[in-house]
């Protein structure tokens, strides 16, 4: 049969098309767990990709759940094979009250990612890593160290020191009784309720700090493009023409407000 040249080159356009297209995900399987525990727990959560989420449950248990997916270019009976051994046997390791949950290692499950939700009690270490994905962690003692290659990051409650960063994705702060550092290669940065210091770094995003409406800060704040606006009153050290730098003592002094956006503004209130 002969094709004529017109219509080989729609044939040739429309597979180009169909080996482009993105490839979505798709959940094929999960899994449950509830793990006991006796005391503090030391929790480590680590994924190829997906999202995590932390929250406080009961006092003795730890429950985790694991909801697997993977890219649709992947050949179905495969994917779905693959899936029932990982829900069968997830990667989730436990020694007393330390719990530490595996990402991925073969090559072959490059495209499957497991997001996980997990429920724990609020006297809990964590630390969370993700290649690619949200994370929302909320009231646990801490201290909680969070990571992401790519997505938001969301935290709340949290009685120690945390520690956020993402390559590209927002952070979002509240309630953190302990020393702060948050970093983002891309997104903007809110936090409100801090008890201690905060460093806060965006190469391109805004940020914006709710100071308590009691108790004094120290504040460095710097915007390389945009400005920095200071809502309470500020007795100043260092203040640039344009309001790109502002250095200064609110309400007397106390912990370290540490800002710096490379492009965006920042805002204090």
């Amino acid at each position: 049969m002969t094709i004529r040249p017109g219509i080989g080159f729609g044939l040739f356009i429309l597979a180009s098309v169909f080996c482009a297209a993105p490839a979505f995900p798709r959940e094929i399987g999960s899994f449950d767990r509830t793990l006991n525990v006796t005391g503090a727990v030391d929790l480590e959560v680590e994924t190829n990709s997906g999202a995590i989420t932390v929250r406080q449950g009961s006092a003795n248990t730890v429950r985790i759940r694991g909801i697997i997916s993977v890219s649709d270019r992947w050949n179905s009976s495969a994917a779905d094979q693959r899936g029932r051994g990982i829900a069968a046997n997830p990667p989730i390791r436990q020694n007393g009250n330390s719990i530490r949950i595996e990402k991925l290692f073969d090559f072959a499950d490059r495209d499957i990612s497991i997001s996980y939700e997990i429920e724990t009690p609020r006297a809990t270490r964590l630390r969370a890593s993700t290649g690619s994905g949200a994370q929302i962690i909320e009231s646990l003692r801490g201290p909680v160290t969070a990571s992401t290659g790519s997505g938001s990051i969301r935290i709340a409650n949290i009685g120690d020191e945390v520690r956020a960063s993402t390559g590209s994705g927002g952070i979002e702060l509240d309630g953190i009784n302990g020393r702060v550092n948050a970093m983002t290669g891309s997104g903007g940065i809110r936090a409100s309720g801090l008890g201690a210091e905060l460093t806060a770094r965006t190469g391109s995003g805004g940020v914006n700090i709710q100071l308590p409406a009691s108790g004094g800060f120290d504040l460095r704040a710097r915007a390389g493009s945009g400005r920095v606006s200071v809502g309470p009153p500020i007795t100043m050290e260092n203040f640039s023409a344009g309001r790109h730098d502002v250095r200064g003592r609110i309400r007397g002094g106390g912990p370290l407000i540490d800002v710096a956006t490379g492009s965006g503004g920042v805002s204090v209130d």
